[in-house]
């Protein structure tokens, strides 16, 4: 509820990256692969209800090796 998209290490908790988004993102990311580099990809629209700040937005990300 705080607009941000977190990466956490699954093994230990600790938190490792964090983006805040353009707007809320009350939706499950999803991740895929394209020649060996992977990328998430979150809808990040808002929630009214929830109070969240609204948009129009696809974020998409790499991620490093």
């Amino acid at each position: 509820m705080d607009n941000n998209l977190k990466a956490f290490n699954s093994k230990t908790g600790e938190l490792l990256w964090e983006f805040m988004l353009p707007a809320g993102a009350q939706a499950t990311p999803m991740t895929y692969q394209v020649n060996d580099k992977q990328y998430i990809v979150i809808s990040a629209g808002g929630h009214g209800k929830l109070g969240t700040k609204l948009g129009d937005y696809v974020v998409a990300f790499t991620l490093e090796k």
